[in-house]
């Protein structure tokens, strides 16, 4: 019966059945090299503001989001997965898993449609060993389920292209809406994609066509139908892209190194400065390796081949270059998980380049190759086991899960938590119990929207220090000391005993926990 099984010629989305064995096996390794370590780091501001607003309704939840940075649609699925998997570290990471192996699906669909089993096969090595990809299905985010919109509507765009039917473009309009519904970055994806048309425009159209190709009806049906759809979020879109502006914002600034530093971490999970040694040799071989043959399978391909490989490249490089480019004038915008597409497009690349170049390889070369660049990857995958989700650019590891279980744990029942600013409060508040409820103390005033969720609800406020105080003898105070000690907000606080913990990857004092009592 399983030979059969096997040996069906039965196609489903253009592959036989044994192709789809083969993504499942992929699929098993992507999720168990995911999952192993998924629960390891504790939840940070941003997957800790996610998980506590899928508490509220769905209209709500529009509400709050569009007073901080990002649009809904991301948050309505994680709610409705909670629904289902529970409202824990696993249960609500394991989104970012299921939609991480959507997108290998898609990027194996659209190599084997592109090119062939074999260039699909390899680049399925690479999406199923590609550290960023592992490292952000992780994460409680919507960077996984960006990069499945963007691989299916990549995959429906070739699609599209191929046929004389209306509806696989009214499709491809219908994820490009919904990627800006999920993350507005998405929009560095569809860019991509114009601007692969254009160079397409641009080889083929004679003299004064290139206008009339560029926006040809197809292209215009799929944009005017992504516009319609998204039309109810224009003007809070607006709304938040001049805040961020004007209130500033966290990333760095872009600098020449910034694009190799995006790479590096892409196969190490290392930044530029931290790839050295053999590490540094390794990637600069593969690197002038890949490009050679890469120059050479180009040139031998032929004129649909070469169409469908700068596909590929423009989905493995462009957005850098368009994030990079956009950066440089204004306020920056580079950040590495805004890129998880061209972390899938980069492994294609290479897939598709090493099934093509073999022929120009020796054999002892084609394993040899494959295995080494597989390899690096690997060691990436240790640096994403070994950092978890340690922050590169404050360089601090999250520990507010381990804090707030050192309060439970040397506090009696009912000795209540009280985290040190209100933004801090959304991370300790996910692990409080019934018997070490967490609270903060009322800012004077809620200064970004990200705390709308605090200041329209009186949950776990005090605004009463005495009243609370003589209800609970004793509480506990825990906070972030990185950049300084951990003071107490109150003169009359009288300090009973300290925990500190420090940072696992740099060995600085990180947390700290203080239980209290009123002075007398």
């Amino acid at each position: 019966m399983f030979g059969n099984i096997f040996k069906s010629k039965r196609r489903i989305l253009g592959m036989e059945v044994n192709d789809w064995w083969i993504v499942a096996a992929g699929l098993i390794v992507f999720a168990a090299l995911s999952l192993v370590t998924i629960t390891h780091s504790s939840f940070w501001f941003d997957e800790a503001f996610g998980a506590y607003m899928i508490h509220y309704n769905f209209l709500d939840i529009a509400r709050y989001t569009a007073t901080d940075v990002h649009p809904p649609m991301f948050y309505w699925l994680l709610k409705i997965w909670s629904m289902v998997f529970g409202n824990t570290e696993l249960g609500l990471r394991s989104m970012s898993v299921f939609f991480g192996g959507i997108a290998i699906v898609f990027g194996y669909l659209l190599t084997n449609k592109l090119f062939n089993k074999t260039a699909a096969r390899i680049s399925l090595i690479f999406m199923v060993l590609a550290p960023m990809f592992i490292r952000y299905s992780q994460e409680a985010r919507m960077y996984m389920l960006v990069a499945a919109i963007a691989l299916a509507a990549t995959y429906t765009l070739t699609i599209a292209m191929e046929s004389k039917k209306k509806l696989p473009w009214v499709i491809y309009g219908i994820l490009i809406s919904l990627g800006m519904w999920v993350h507005y970055y998405a929009a560095i994806i569809w860019i991509a994609h114009l601007i692969w048309h254009a160079d397409n425009v641009r080889r083929t159209a004679k003299k004064g066509e290139f206008m009339r190709k560029f926006f040809a009806k197809e292209w215009k049906t799929a944009y005017i139908v992504a516009i319609i759809l998204y039309i109810p979020w224009i003007p809070v879109f607006i709304g938040q892209s001049l805040v961020v502006q004007i209130a500033g914002f966290w990333i760095p600034p872009v600098t020449p190194g910034t694009p190799l530093n995006f790479l590096t971490n892409t196969v190490y999970y290392r930044d530029l400065g931290d790839a050295t040694g053999w590490l540094a040799l390794a990637l600069i071989v593969a690197a002038i390796f890949l490009t050679a043959l890469a120059f050479k399978v180009y040139k031998r391909f032929g004129k649909d081949d070469k169409q469908s490989y700068r596909l590929i490249m423009t989905l493995a490089f462009i957005p850098m270059i368009i994030l990079f480019l956009i950066s440089v004038p204004i306020r920056s915008t580079f950040i590495d998980r805004y890129l998880i597409t061209s972390v899938i497009g980069i492994a294609l690349f290479i897939g598709v380049t090493l099934a093509y170049g073999y022929r120009y390889l020796r054999i002892r070369w084609r394993y040899a190759s494959t295995i080494l660049i597989a390899l690096l990857m690997i060691v990436g995958i240790a640096n994403v086991y070994y950092l978890g989700n340690y922050n590169k650019n404050t360089s601090n590891s999250n520990q507010t899960r381990q804090i707030t279980q050192i309060a439970i744990n040397h506090g009696q029942d009912g000795q209540p938590i009280i985290a040190a600013t209100p933004w801090f409060f959304y991370e300790v508040v996910f692990y409080q119990t019934s018997s070490h409820p967490v609270y903060y103390l009322a800012p004077d005033r809620y200064i970004f929207g990200s705390l709308d969720m605090l200041k329209y609800s009186n949950d776990h406020r005090i605004s009463d220090i005495d009243t609370f105080t003589k209800q609970h003898p004793i509480w506990w105070y825990v906070g972030w000391v990185g950049q300084g000690d951990l003071k107490a907000p109150y003169s009359n606080w009288q300090e009973i005993k300290s925990i500190q913990i420090n940072d696992p990857i740099n060995g600085k004092p990180e947390y700290k926990a203080i239980q209290y009592k009123i002075a007398k």
